[in-house]
């Protein structure tokens, strides 16, 4: 795993302005949609009450916070060398070289980042001659940066 987020990483520094030499890997973690599930909606300080037991919208997470160098959470129903598996970690792995190169901190919300994420991401999958699962990624950019 840890050779695949260096070349994820250096990939999104080709793409990018940011620096990505010498940053720390965070942790990765594959996951159940059950335990990705629990963790988005635990991140998103919602009552027990109000968490379905598996949202399937929910492919990946970064967290930041729990770790020293966070971690990044994956579905685990993707073989590593899948491209559309590949695509759901360099999405995180945007975040995560966000955080690190402090843009977070100029961010309005933290959602501000995913305009960024959503679009390299769909480079990467246009590279890898492969189709997008999501539709219109243009749209689900916007709206998923909103604060």
């Amino acid at each position: 795993m840890g050779e695949l987020v260096a070349a994820l990483l250096l990939w999104i520094g080709a793409h990018t302005g940011y620096r990505v030499e010498g940053i720390p890997q965070p942790e990765v973690r594959l996951v159940s949609a059950r335990e990705i599930t629990a963790e988005y909606y635990a991140q998103a300080r919602l009552p027990a009450y109000a968490r379905p037991e598996v949202d399937r919208r929910i492919w990946a997470l970064y967290d930041m916070d729990s770790a020293e160098h966070g971690i990044v959470y994956v579905l685990d129903d993707q073989p590593l060398d899948n491209v559309l598996f590949q695509e759901r970690l360099l999405h995180e792995l945007v975040h995560h070289v966000q955080n690190m190169n402090g843009m977070h901190a100029r961010y309005r919300c933290r959602a501000e980042g995913e305009r960024e994420a959503y679009l390299l991401g769909g480079i990467f999958l246009k590279e890898h001659h492969t189709e997008d699962p999501l539709p219109n990624r243009n749209f689900s950019a916007a709206m998923h940066s909103r604060c």
